[in-house]
């Protein structure tokens, strides 16, 4: 039987796709799926500045006080009796109710939730309130939506079933109860949303266990009436996962997973004609996301997080409502790790609190917040440190833009800077100060490097990134930036491959990783060796190990070691 995976494979509440899913799980998946299971980056992987691509804002993200550090911060809580702050958990509801964040449920591993817990902002302190009534089912992937003091809650999964009902907390008179409803209400569903504008409710997509939702249905919270209303233009595919955002009188709906493919979509619904549109969007989108969280923050709208089929995000975009542009600010090691299916909470007008979600490998409960107005204040700085970066990569391979130093590869010359280069490595700081021919000579001749490896690293040292970075390329960088001691380069090639392992090439980068003390790949090849073995093993990459006795048994004592653990 095919399930839906709530469970530590891969994607918590909405469906990956998996050859040999786990057991103990949550929820079946319609039979004609095929399954092919796909390995998430650990969380471990640094990535040096903010990736391969968008150049510019990799230097800004590595630039001491020109990056976002503070924008990001966990902040210190206090705890009002025992057990009040909550558990790991995913797939659970956050909603800000006056000076107050309510979390319910998820999913933390092993069992769903229902557990009731209470952030007071301005006190930065847990509680968990005595609640009379009868409180929901233990659920995940629930949706949730605020009406004055009043919190609703509908449907999700509890664990072996799909869930309609409706329920409603008066956080003032602290009680549960089943609101009356009339009309026809939607059908069991988890993965879904339900967004308010003014006094009616949009509930939006969704997954039943064999099929993804793209029908829209309205609560008019005057009458308690469900509706169906009539909608034109272009309606989204169906889906789950997705975000569905308030912008004036328009609901933005970004992403989710169609049950095939992770989306990537920008759809727009003008709730006064009831028009469902597609607007022209410009800058660079994000990935095709589920499992990620959006909020809407002045005219902008800050989309964090989520799963894109191969690794859990943490990176953040920014969409521009006014003039429908992506941006995407550079990260900093303060950004949260990567999740998916955490929450996101806008506090006040310029901080966004985001608790908990699922990282790939373990369910989260750790708080952080980011103060926009930081991130703001950081932007534009920015603008000139892009500028500036726009001229280093100028002055890069330029014979026009006075080059002291010319480097011969491949019988291919790259014109650089002795001053630059130094102040940017201690390797070439040695090699200009040693008072040996390089420090004298204007000529270096480079050999064992390929042309596009050494210009690669130089295009490092100068901006901080190197744009575009290809797997092919990458591997022979990383040796180059092992036999250079640039860690941060290094680093950048390790996150590039760990996303292009596969079962013929895992064993050429784990004996490569061996020799350039790449350990984070390293780790995770042998990981990927031990979970595909069976595949692995007949490749003549892995035949070739056997020239590297060493490595060979650094296999075998780890499939052993695994094979003991219950």
């Amino acid at each position: 039987m095919n399930q839906l995976l709530f469970h530590n494979g891969d994607s918590v509440g909405c469906f990956g796709r998996t050859r040999n899913p786990p057991v103990a799980l949550a929820a079946e998946l319609p039979p004609d799926l095929s399954f092919s299971f796909v390995h998430s980056s650990p969380p471990h992987v640094k990535v040096a500045a903010s990736g391969a691509t968008g150049a510019d804002a990799a230097l800004v993200a590595g630039l001491p006080g020109l990056r976002s550090a503070m924008a990001w911060f966990k902040p210190e809580t206090k705890n009002r009796g025992v057990d009040n702050v909550p558990g790991p958990r995913a797939a659970h509801s956050c909603n800000l109710v006056g000076n107050k964040l309510y979390v319910f449920g998820g999913w933390n591993g092993k069992k769903g939730l229902n557990d009731l817990h209470v952030l007071d902002v301005d006190a930065m302190e847990w509680s968990c309130p005595a609640v009379s009534g009868t409180p929901p089912t233990t659920r995940n992937n629930h949706a949730t939506f605020v009406v004055g003091t009043k919190l609703y809650l509908h449907g999700g999964h509890d664990g072996s079933k799909w869930l309609a009902d409706l329920h409603v907390l008066d956080t003032e008179e602290e009680n549960w109860s089943i609101p009356a409803v009339a009309g026809t209400p939607p059908s069991a569903r988890a993965c879904h949303t339900t967004t308010r504008l003014g006094r009616k409710l949009y509930m939006f997509g969704g997954y039943d266990g064999s099929k993804c939702f793209n029908d829209l249905d309205l609560l008019d919270l005057d009458t308690m009436t469900w509706i169906q209303p009539r909608v034109s233009g272009t309606l989204p595919q169906a889906r789950n996962a997705q975000t569905v955002t308030v912008v004036g009188k328009r609901l933005f709906l970004f992403g989710g997973h169609s049950g095939n493919k992770h989306l990537r979509d920008l759809n727009v619904l003008d709730t006064e004609t009831m028009t469902w549109t597609q607007p022209d969007v410009s800058g660079a989108p994000p990935p095709g996301l589920r499992g990620h969280t959006a909020n809407l923050i002045g005219h902008k709208i800050f989309l964090f997080g989520g799963y894109d089929g191969r690794g859990r995000s943490n990176d953040l975009y920014l969409l521009d409502t006014e003039t429908l542009t992506w941006e995407h600010p550079p990260q900093s090691e303060f950004t949260p790790g990567g999740r998916q299916r955490h929450t996101a909470c806008v506090v006040g007008n310029k901080k966004l609190f985001v608790l908990g979600g699922f990282d790939g490998f373990k369910w989260l409960n750790d708080l952080h917040i980011l103060d926009v107005g930081k991130l703001e204040e950081n932007a534009i700085t920015n603008k000139a440190v892009t500028s500036l970066l726009s001229n280093l990569r100028r002055l890069l391979n330029n014979p026009a833009l006075f080059p002291d130093i010319t480097f011969v590869v491949e019988g291919r010359p790259i014109y650089a800077h002795r001053a630059l280069l130094a102040a940017r490595s201690d390797h070439f700081y040695a090699m200009f100060t040693s008072g040996m021919k390089e420090s004298r000579e204007p000529e270096i001749v480079i050999p064992d490097w390929s042309y596009t490896a050494y210009l690669a690293m130089l295009e490092f040292l100068y901006t901080g990134s190197v744009y575009d970075l290809k797997a092919d390329v990458a591997l022979e960088l990383m040796g180059l930036a092992d036999h250079s001691a640039l860690d941060g380069l290094k680093a950048l090639c390790e996150s590039t491959l760990v996303h292009n392992v596969d079962v013929e090439n895992v064993c050429t980068l784990f004996s490569r990783a061996h020799r350039c003390s790449a350990l984070d790949l390293k780790n995770y090849c042998l990981d990927y060796i031990f979970k595909n073995f069976e595949t692995v093993q007949h490749t003549k990459a892995f035949d070739a190990l056997g020239s590297e006795p060493t490595l060979l048994l650094e296999v075998t004592r780890e499939t052993i070691s695994r094979s003991k653990r219950p």
